[in-house]
């Protein structure tokens, strides 16, 4: 399975890969290149939807912070849309999007210096566009983030399926 879904340049570090979301569907893995590069596939039986970024991470700072890495459906396997979230320098408590309280699952930890990474995976039932709301902690205790989502609310019109979170 793993020569199917990266090698070269794309394959992954000595981690391997972190499976972000489990499901029917098949199974969304998350991986760092070699040359520090995020990767992640959904592979149902054979890979799909392959993303890495082109350039090395060098958006790890020891501030702390949040920074939506992905989002689509292609990065659930369990419901209609996916997010792989990083954090740096601090915990998600949770995350909500308006009054709904999201899962979220734990990925992988990266060490990068003076600055700890943290992947997340979340799942919402159906695309989403707006702000998510996450409780952090940090060194000097809780903290509550925005976290935009890629397609603002006021980009949603009325009869829409989206979910708008607010």
């Amino acid at each position: 399975m793993l020569s199917e879904i990266s090698n070269g340049d794309d394959a992954p570090d000595r981690a391997g890969l972190s499976p972000v979301s489990v499901g029917r569907r098949g199974t969304v893995f998350f991986w760092v290149t070699t040359d520090a590069r995020y990767c992640s596939v959904f592979y149902g039986g054979r890979a799909g939807a392959l993303t890495c970024s082109t350039t090395p991470d060098d958006r790890t700072s020891p501030a702390p912070t949040l920074d939506l890495l992905h989002e689509g459906d292609v990065y659930s396997a369990r419901s209609a849309y996916g997010l792989i979230i990083a954090a740096d320098n601090e915990t998600i408590r949770s995350l909500s999007c308006g009054d709904e309280r999201l899962v979220v699952r734990r990925v992988r930890v990266i060490e990068a210096g003076e600055a700890t990474r943290t992947i997340y995976g979340v799942e919402l039932d159906r695309t989403s566009a707006g702000v998510l709301r996450a409780e952090v902690v940090r060194a000097d205790g809780r903290h509550t983030e925005i976290l935009p989502l890629g397609t603002p609310a006021d980009n949603v019109t009325a009869g829409d399926s989206w979910q708008v979170c607010a």
